[in-house]
């Protein structure tokens, strides 16, 4: 109302102001005429005052009436579709909208529709976003559990020999973990999705956790007779523990996945004062632009084949991890050239 002079409120009194206005000079113009026509004469009864009176009230009352129904109804009709709207959103119909009035009248309803309509568009990006995810777990999970109750189920029989048993066995176990480390980004990324801050902080050695992740994941990429060369400067950093370590161990494991046998991954960390920089960069098999749009999306696959194991869950929860501690990733990539992943951190947080 401050902003803008056609305000709802300034309607709804401009309706009233008019309507006394239409009333008083329809009815001064109709006593006008009657006594111009000396109408009076057709009357039953002796007109007196108080019987004038009474006329003029009963008149002024039911024209009165259906002036403010009309200019009320042209007034107030937004407000009602916005009510019916707001009805069919809360029994799910987020395909509704308002009809956006006359943009150079910016006023309240003006934004309360726009509002309304970005309102709706969210949800419904929103409830996409939650079918999808619903989805995108079903069949992730569909996968490993049919694995492990097929083999479960054929080690059942006692004819199989004994490398075919621990074949079994192998797949179950591996199945086993695909599904615990899904589980694991899942409940991650539901933990992170709606927190603003991290509370368990504490400094720490940046690049002995990144050594000690490298070698952890030592017989992954020794069986692909991979090379791992880290340049890690000695960095002091306050941050989370546990969620700076999600973030090497989906890089590398990411890196080594889409490296292939004998490639090279440098790893690299240093700082400036400011910011914290680690990258992780690898000789695999790229990405592809279309890719690397969507490639912190959740669930998303660029490798469409599916020959490369994974959820597409890693990157997202990268992503989040470092934008709740104030940092970004950038990512350069190119088909066959492999990729970079540069993680900027600033080491001073809490400031």
């Amino acid at each position: 109302m401050k902003r803008h002079f056609y305000s709802i409120w300034f309607k709804i009194v401009l309706a009233f102001f008019w309507i006394m206005v239409i009333t008083c000079v329809t009815i001064g113009f109709t006593v006008h005429l009657v006594n111009r026509l000396n109408l009076w004469r057709y009357l039953s009864f002796p007109l007196t005052s108080m019987h004038f009176i009474i006329l003029l009230a009963l008149f002024s009352i039911i024209f009165g009436t259906l002036v403010s129904m009309f200019a009320l109804h042209h007034v107030l009709n937004p407000i009602i579709e916005l009510s019916r709207a707001m009805q069919k959103v809360a029994k799910g119909d987020y395909t509704v909208r308002l009809t956006t009035p006359v943009p150079n009248l910016k006023d309240e309803m003006y934004d309360l529709s726009s509002n309304f309509n970005q309102m709706v568009q969210e949800l419904a990006s929103t409830e996409t976003l939650h079918s999808d995810f619903i989805t995108n777990v079903s069949h992730e999970f569909k996968t490993p559990l049919a694995a492990i109750s097929g083999y479960a189920t054929l080690l059942q029989d006692d004819t199989l020999s004994l490398e075919e048993r621990n074949e079994y066995i192998r797949i179950i176990i591996k199945s086993t973990k695909e599904l615990s480390h899904m589980t694991g980004n899942i409940l991650n990324l539901s933990r992170l999705e709606n927190q603003t801050i991290i509370c368990e902080k504490k400094s720490f050695r940046v690049d002995e956790q990144i050594r000690q992740i490298i070698l952890r994941m030592e017989p992954v990429w020794s069986a692909k007779n991979l090379s791992i060369n880290p340049e890690l400067d000695m960095i002091t950093w306050h941050g989370s523990q546990e969620l700076a370590a999600h973030i090497w161990n989906n890089l590398l494991d990411n890196a080594v996945k889409f490296t292939p046998q004998g490639g090279e991954i440098n790893i690299t960390a240093h700082s400036d004062g400011e910011w914290m920089t680690v990258t992780f960069q690898d000789s695999g098999i790229g990405m592809t632009p279309e890719v690397q749009a969507h490639v912190f999306d959740k669930f998303y696959q660029g490798d469409v084949s599916h020959e490369k194991k994974g959820n597409g869950l890693g990157l997202s929860l990268v992503q989040k991890i470092v934008a709740l501690h104030g940092g970004f990733i950038q990512l350069e990539s190119y088909p066959d050239l492999g990729s970079s992943f540069k993680v900027r951190l600033p080491l001073h947080s809490d400031e």
